[in-house]
């Protein structure tokens, strides 16, 4: 009995010491990170450039006026902007800047713009709603056309999910009812000027598209977009057909930019925001109980920043593929996963395909070209 306890002891001190020797080398084989990729290295520069551009161009810089541009009707919306992108800077370490917002109007085509027939579904809800909002929200359409008028878009990479964010809801709500104002005066007011009015507002949310670095923004212009081609559809088929024909928007006759459709700018803002998330994964939570932080303290020497951070910019490049987590676990797989194993699982499960977001914007330019077909046939 005595040679079995013996026996028994050494077998769980060797099945102790098989899993402490393992993480032990692949300790050692982690304990240096790479140097930045060439890739990487263009991304930083990048990074440093769009933050320095914005830094110069505080002002007449419409990206700060939308900031702010959900305050109450008295409050300044540039003001309230400035202080919400001193909080973005800091980086979620200052308190979010709260105010109080307008009270958004329901509109009567948020349903019908959704149908097939969206021209006649909607012009009969407006006929029937009427545009009883139009003068309560006047001082809105105003800072609407202010925004419309600084003409510049300048965003940074550094956002969080800490800060606040655009209030694009509100900016949303204010393009509409800039469209159905245009719409309830199509008879007290020039062709030109309403084609005029459109025009102005497509070239707006274009511009943005075309220089944000910021994804849900790009997203939201889209949208905008869609929404301009939409409502500037129902206003323009209250002209006569010869006057539709020959008065379309300049925006919309040229094809959509390449500038619009690309998301290399917004890469480069993913690809930042994703390395200062890496960056907080290596900072142990003091916070955390005891279990968690020893979890922590093992598992941070196995993640690699810059390695993960190279291998994400190669990714958004397109000369690394986006591969998937392996599912069955062999030597082959041991092999691959033994350096920066946190880190290369984070990429295979943690990070966004952006194919859906690029096949939403590829449509932009059929619906531009089926909306001017229609309007001069």
């Amino acid at each position: 009995m005595h040679h079995f306890f013996h026996a028994l002891k050494w077998i769980l001190i060797t099945l102790l010491l098989i899993p402490v020797s393992f993480y032990l080398i692949v300790v050692l084989i982690n304990i240096k990170d790479e140097a930045p990729s060439e890739q990487a290295k263009t991304y930083l520069t990048e990074i440093e450039n769009i933050n320095s551009n914005l830094a110069n161009n505080l002002e007449n810089n419409a990206y700060l006026f939308a900031l702010g541009f959900d305050v109450a009707k008295d409050l300044s919306p540039l003001d309230i902007g400035i202080k919400r992108f001193e909080q973005i800077q800091s980086q979620g370490k200052a308190k979010k800047y709260k105010v109080a917002a307008f009270k958004k109007p329901q509109l009567p085509i948020d349903e019908c713009l959704n149908k097939d027939d969206f021209v006649s579904a909607c012009k009969t809800a407006l006929n029937k709603d009427g545009h009883i909002q139009l003068d309560e929200y006047l001082w809105l359409l105003e800072r609407y056309q202010q925004l419309l008028n600084i003409g510049t878009w300048q965003d940074d990479t550094n956002f969080s999910t800490f800060s606040e964010s655009t209030p694009f809801s509100s900016l949303l709500i204010a393009q509409k009812l800039y469209l159905l104002n245009l719409y309830a005066n199509t008879n007290h007011i020039e062709t030109s000027l309403i084609i005029d009015a459109i025009n102005r507002d497509m070239r707006f949310w274009q511009q943005i598209s075309a220089d944000t670095h910021i994804l849900i923004t790009k997203m939201i212009s889209n949208s905008a977009i869609e929404m301009n081609m939409k409502l500037g559809e129902i206003i323009i088929t209250q002209l006569s057909k010869q006057e539709a024909r020959s008065s379309l928007p300049q925006s919309w006759l040229e094809a959509v930019s390449p500038k619009i459709l690309s998301l290399n700018k917004v890469k480069i803002g993913e690809w930042s925001y994703f390395i200062k998330i890496t960056q907080a994964t290596q900072v142990i939570d003091d916070s955390a109980d005891i279990a968690t932080k020893l979890a922590e303290w093992l598992l941070l020497p196995l993640m690699q920043h810059q390695d993960t951070a190279n291998r994400y910019a190669a990714i958004l490049a397109g000369t690394s593929p986006l591969k998937e987590c392996p599912r069955t676990l062999s030597l082959d797989v041991i092999s691959q996963y033994v350096y920066n194993p946190m880190g290369k699982f984070i990429l295979c499960s943690g990070i966004p395909s952006f194919k859906r977001y690029q096949e939403s914007l590829d449509k932009l330019e059929s619906k531009r070209a089926s909306l001017v077909e229609r309007l001069q046939q």
